[in-house]
């Protein structure tokens, strides 16, 4: 069996480049169906956040995952998906667990120690095993990277500073403001990020208004922070009357707001300050160009991030060192499994070559004779067995526990 990823991130590919290969929250699941039946792979998982999509498998036979990737883009409608041969990373065994292991760690974030990655990290495995995509060996590899995140998160400093998109969008939207927060702010979708920018503007007493596709949706957390309910249709009136936006749906390719949704019936007070923390954009960047508006998207707030590490990057030789030991302890129990595999194999290979050669010889016994050489076959079976290690250039004490594990048992 091949262990293998293929993908893309924020390091390796343009907001813009990755919007047309976004999937979506409540498409994991399907996607994840869908792409172990077209790759006919034996397990499948797929992680989708708002700077990365990556395809994980595991496969009999090793094949081409770029060339594989753009013909499962091609069959969802996408036809021009070559591009991918450029943005696309991919991993392999035990380098695409330590990958696996840094992204569940938030040592691969757009906000170094990133909170938000590990849930959803698991909300991905929780999707994935809802339509039967992993199977031995993807479910051990993303016990091990939940197991190693909280490690790493108990025992360095990652939790210093802004741990999410969110947060860090927040630090930057004060900086674009100089200093000031806003009187009120309208923030569109429902979802964690959408709780998190709630949470920030309910500690400073700042007035939110909430605009969701369906309002009854919304009511809950609105409830909690005390925020206003609207329609996605209620938006442009709301947009005079704020000074800050965020916005974080699941729209699809359709911008929610456009340029001709600002100001509809004009503002020349303050300035209004856009964030768009959604992949595919749910802001038409043309607004931008409308004198007082000012855009801030994902691919901003990585050129933030970059000129602001902070005392997060002395965590990460200590991160990586937490992270090799995983990857050890993955490795260790993989060739386990191998052998295990390997030994099946031998074992289900000389068993039905000693039940054809007794089956030649049945004509020729008493049944009481026949059953004791049918004993004598297995005894036989089982010492060839226990000598293979030094045969096959083995571990013996390895072997011997998986003789023991697999001991023969009549009519096997």
């Amino acid at each position: 069996m091949f262990l293998s990823i293929c993908g893309f991130n924020h390091r390796t590919a343009s907001l813009i480049d990755r919007e047309p290969f976004q999937i979506s929250r409540a498409e994991l699941a399907e996607t994840t169906r869908q792409y172990k039946e077209f790759t006919g792979a034996e397990e499948t998982a797929v992680i989708s956040t708002c700077n990365r999509v990556e395809f994980y498998r595991v496969v009999k036979v090793k094949n081409n995952h770029y060339e594989e990737l753009i013909r499962f883009y091609q069959d969802r409608g996408i036809p021009d998906a070559s591009i991918l041969r450029h943005i696309c990373y991919s991993r392999q065994g035990t380098t695409c667990a330590r990958h696996l292991f840094r992204v569940a760690s938030g040592l691969d974030s757009l906000v170094l120690g990133e909170d938000q990655i590990l849930h959803q990290v698991k909300e991905a495995y929780s999707a994935a095993c809802a339509v039967g995509g992993p199977g031995q060996i993807l479910h051990k590899l993303f016990h091990l990277a939940f197991q190693i995140a909280k490690t790493i998160r108990n025992e360095t400093n990652f939790a210093e500073g802004p741990r999410n998109v969110p947060g860090a969008a927040w630090e930057l939207l004060i900086k674009r403001m100089e200093g000031c927060y806003p009187n009120k702010a309208l923030v569109v979708g429902v979802n964690n990020i959408s709780e998190i920018i709630l949470d920030h503007l309910a500690r400073r007493n700042i007035p939110a208004v909430i605009a969701n596709r369906s309002p009854e949706n919304a009511q809950k957390l609105a409830a909690e922070y005390r925020a206003k309910v609207i329609p996605l249709q209620a938006i442009p009136q709301t947009l005079a009357e704020v000074d800050a936006v965020f916005c974080a749906a699941a729209a699809g390719q359709n911008y929610l707001i456009g340029k001709d949704d600002i100001f509809p019936g004009g503002r020349s007070h303050k300035p209004l300050f856009m964030v768009d923390l959604a992949v595919p954009r749910n802001i038409d960047p043309a607004a931008g160009e409308i004198a007082g508006v000012q855009i801030i998207d994902l691919q901003d707030l990585k050129r933030h991030l970059e000129l602001s590490a902070n005392s997060r990057n002395q965590e990460i030789p200590k991160a990586e060192e937490l992270i090799e030991r995983q990857v050890t302890a993955y490795s260790l129990w993989r060739s386990k499994t191998l052998k295990q595999e390997k030994f099946l194999k031998m074992r289900e290979s000389l068993n039905q070559l000693r039940q054809n050669e007794l089956e030649k010889a049945r004509i020729s016994f008493r049944k009481s004779d026949f059953k004791a050489l049918e004993a004598f076959s297995q005894t036989i079976m089982r010492d060839f067995l226990r000598f293979a290690p030094y045969l096959m250039n083995e571990d013996e004490v390895a072997w011997k526990e998986l003789i023991g594990e697999y001991d023969l048992k009549e009519g096997q």
